[in-house]
């Protein structure tokens, strides 16, 4: 049998390292290291990348002379019985060729269901845990002795203090206070949202509302009556009944009257450009910033319309990956109705986002997520079983849309001049 040790090690100790010795002991023939969730980073309870975790493990072990191991990585999967399979896949073994250590009730009843015999190390933690490393980084008290030394000094040279101070603070806390510093700085007197029916908007609008409070201004504009009416007349019964309707649709059937016919990409993107258009017409009537309600996954992959609502004076949840922004909906009580809503620009009947991007939002974001730790499309398939065909959509639709991160593109004629003019 060949030994498997699971573990996040956010970071790792020297619980973690004590087991593993236990281990070795007992299983000459080495040990399989499996770190899980690696996915998640920069997380309260996830802050370090999957790479800066196994450089923790390498230099522990490479500190205390154990050289007969292999470490491998695996993200999170929601059926506990595919996660226990998965590990054996990356490890290469069988059922009855494994052999797990964990004292964890959900690891081990994940791996006895699949046929895995399960045996509990030690307690060598004494109430060790990650977490309470964590946490006395945080309050900056006595760490450096509950961890190999090497790992203590990595944990430095990665300035992980920083990071974790800032990561305690709640991320609706931040965002309410990058709003309110925005807008101060700008002097404006305020902020306005669109609101469009979906969760990123209500998000937007909930922290905005939080930051701004009567000083934020929320409009809703639309075409026709529109899919999402409800959501918009549910969240405006959490907004304080704030949010003002404006219809566009004479408007915008004018102008499609007056322009040459386009398809339904053109046709939508040029809501897009309106519904812009029309709330920076607010803002600058009323001194306002136009607050933007773009995602992450949606930024990165371009999903969004070029000066349409990809154009915003602040994007305060771009750093949000979709789904953290639906995990933080529901801590801040957005109806659930919204929640549940099928992602849609509403630009067409029967239109939704995932239809378009060709995967789910889970699996977008688990694609981006280790796209940019650094894996590569068929490690990335083989650890996640999303197929080939949609992670090179994903990678290809990034690299065409590209350009709509980027400034406008300019002649450079300043390296030509010279120092006198």
């Amino acid at each position: 049998m060949r030994a498997i040790f699971v573990g996040r090690f956010q970071p790792f100790h020297k619980g973690h390292l004590n087991a593993i010795k236990y281990i070795l002991k007992k299983e000459k023939r080495g040990i399989f290291i499996v770190i899980g969730s690696i996915e998640r980073f920069l997380e309260k309870d996830n802050p370090f990348f999957f790479k800066e975790r196994k450089e923790m493990v390498l230099r522990a072990l490479r500190e205390n002379k154990i050289k007969n191991f292999k470490i491998f990585g695996l993200p999170d999967f929601f059926d506990d019985e595919i996660w226990a399979s998965k590990v054996l896949a990356v490890t290469g073994l069988k059922p009855l060729d494994a052999l797990v250590f964990s004292r964890d009730p959900w690891t081990v009843k994940s791996f006895e269901r699949i046929g895995v015999k399960v045996q509990p190390q030690p307690f060598f933690f004494n109430k060790l845990s990650a977490t309470l490393v964590r946490k006395k980084i945080c309050r900056q008290e006595k760490w450096e002795h509950l961890l190999p030394k090497s790992v203590s000094v990595y944990l430095k040279e990665i300035r992980a203090g920083q990071r974790l101070k800032f990561l305690a603070v709640p991320p609706e806390k931040r965002i309410v206070g990058f709003i309110r510093e925005k807008i101060k700085k700008a002097g404006a007197k305020g902020g306005i949202v669109g609101i469009s029916g979906g969760v990123d908007s209500a998000v937007v609008a909930v922290l905005a509302k939080q930051a701004l409070g009567n000083k934020c201004h929320f409009l809703s504009i639309n075409f026709d009556q529109g899919s999402l009416a409800k959501n918009i007349s549910l969240l405006n019964k959490k907004l304080g009944g704030r949010i003002k309707i404006l219809s566009l649709r004479d408007s915008y059937g004018c102008l499609l009257r007056r322009f040459p016919p386009g398809n339904k990409i053109a046709r939508g993107n040029l809501k897009s450009r309106l519904i812009m258009a029309t709330l920076y017409y607010f803002a600058n009537f009323y001194n306002l910033l136009v607050i933007g309600t773009t995602n992450r996954s949606e930024e990165e992959v371009g999903y969004f319309t070029k000066f349409g609502d990809g154009a915003a004076d602040i994007e305060p949840i771009s750093h949000l990956y979709k789904t953290d922004v639906l995990e933080m909906a529901k801590r801040l009580a957005v109806p659930e109705e919204i929640i549940r809503t099928k992602p849609s620009a509403d630009f067409w009947r029967g239109q939704t986002d995932e239809k378009e991007l060709g995967v789910s939002y889970e699996q977008l974001d688990k694609i981006l997520r280790l796209l940019v730790q650094g894996f590569k499309e068929e490690e990335i398939s083989f650890l996640t079983d999303i197929s080939k065909k949609k992670i090179k959509g994903v990678i290809q639709r990034r690299k065409k849309n590209a350009h709509k991160l980027l400034p406008p593109a300019r002649i450079q004629i300043n390296n030509l001049l010279g120092t006198k003019c």
